[in-house]
């Protein structure tokens, strides 16, 4: 049995059209204004809206275009008696299904409504059938730092707990949260971002939970916030440590409740989602110092995860940069070098992930040649000309002896310094790679 809201402001269609399409085996939710329609809408979770586009207060089919983008998450059908072709386009642009101008010819709607449904079934098939599959979430890399960061993700994604991310900028943090919500019941749910930092402390509010008509300077209609556009997904925060105080306590309310209040409303409205967050600053510090409410902090941190820097996984600097290379070279048939390779080996990488994929991308779009040299890197990273300048002769068996120690050192320093292990990643015998390192001054 499907559940349909019905939107319109004049109650004979709404009492007929609502008692015709019960007869056709549909659940009725009526509603006769925006207000009342987004409210239905977040608590019943119809699987279709019929929506007019004349209502007060406004009356015109411009303000009731507005209203169509809150309901897209299932199929749109608009009413109006104002029917005209362009109208229609500018519905079904706004993300309308369908469109039926008044007065609705009963066998067109049951048509209609029938198609509008079958979709939305067909929709749920092929979420159903995706979330059985083996999930792609996009966290590359094969080192242990990164394999015990999948586990723990495979783990805690179907626990409905939040989840705080912690690591230095760069290390793909959001990727994390991406990652945890695919692994999560609601996988089908949206997944809805949100920086912190990026957005102004007094705007905040409003981006968050919503905002009423003349609730502030510019508010010239009702605005949807990003809690309720995640409503039976996952809310990212990222970026919270940097969460004014004032809005801690507000967000605290919402995490502790499950309800809000959008600015200059009275009535709670309530959302069901999942928090990540995720920041690279040290929380448990800003909370001994005063700058972040403890209280807070404990409601965020249901479980933690840790994004490692790049430090931590060099092991993954070449594949990285090899998959990046590809990304960027498009019909290009281009490679980096041995000697490239160990020079993104030995590099810190402050910036981390993001860095890296900078560096390359943009050794990619700067090179000449089909191979991309550690001379194209280091210009590519530093911008400085004298980079690109040709090294000074030497012979074969000086050329030779520098890449064996860049390839030792490397192995060396993605190994801990393990002789044996760094052997076996060179293809050498202890007793061979301690003689090489003899003969390089490496010991």
């Amino acid at each position: 049995m499907s559940k349909l809201l019905l939107v319109d402001d004049e109650p004979a269609f709404l009492r007929l059209a609502a008692a015709w399409l019960e007869k056709q085996g549909h659940v009725v939710v009526t509603a006769t204004d925006g207000a009342q329609a987004r409210d239905a809408f977040q608590r019943e979770r119809p699987d279709l809206v019929l929506l007019d586009l004349v209502m007060p207060p406004e009356r015109t089919p411009e303000a009731g275009l507005t209203l169509v983008p809150d309901f897209a998450a299932v199929p749109v059908v608009v009413l109006t008696a104002h029917a005209d072709h362009e109208l229609a386009l500018r519905a079904v642009a706004a993300g309308a299904w369908d469109f039926l101008a008044k007065p609705v010819d009963p066998d067109l709607l049951r048509f209609v409504v029938a198609r509008a449904l079958a979709k939305r079934g067909l929709e749920q098939e092929v979420a159903t059938l995706r979330a059985a599959q083996p999930v792609d979430d996009g966290i590359f890399g094969a080192s242990p730092a990164i394999l015990r960061l999948k586990e723990m993700i495979r783990r805690i994604g179907p626990a409905d707990l939040p989840v705080v991310v912690l690591g230095p900028s760069g290390t793909g943090k959001e990727l994390v949260a991406h990652a945890l919500h695919a692994a999560s019941p609601r996988r089908s749910g949206p997944f809805i971002a949100v920086h912190c930092g990026a957005i102004p402390a007094d705007l905040l509010e409003s981006e968050l939970f919503g905002h009423l008509k003349g609730s502030f300077t510019g508010a010239h209609q009702d605005r949807q916030g990003l809690v309720a556009a995640a409503h039976g997904g996952t809310l990212f925060l990222d970026e919270v440590g940097e969460m004014p105080p004032a809005m801690q306590v507000k967000l605290l309310r919402f995490l502790q409740e499950g309800t809000y209040t959008p600015v200059g409303g009275r009535q709670s409205l309530s959302a069901d989602v999942r928090v990540v967050s995720a920041t690279h600053r040290d929380l448990e510090s800003m909370v001994a110092e005063g700058s972040f409410r403890e209280d807070f902090y404990y409601r965020l941190k249901g479980l933690i995860l840790r994004s490692p820097a790049l430090a931590e996984r060099r092991e993954d600097v070449a594949p990285l940069a090899a998959r990046f290379l590809a990304e960027a070279a498009k019909r290009r048939r281009l490679h980096l070098t041995v000697e490239a390779l160990v020079w993104l080996a030995e590099q810190d990488w402050p910036g981390n992930v993001r860095e890296l994929k900078a560096v390359v991308t943009s050794a990619a779009a700067l090179t000449e040649d089909e191979a991309i040299t550690p001379a194209d890197l280091s210009f590519a990273r530093s911008g400085d000309p004298a980079a690109l300048a040709p090294a000074a002769p030497i012979t074969l068996a000086e050329a030779v002896a520098d890449l064996e120690r860049r390839l030792i050192t490397a192995a060396l320093s993605a190994t801990g310094k393990n002789h044996s292990a760094a052997a076996r990643q060179l293809g050498l015998s202890r007793v061979g790679l301690l003689k090489m390192m003899t003969r390089l001054g490496l010991r």
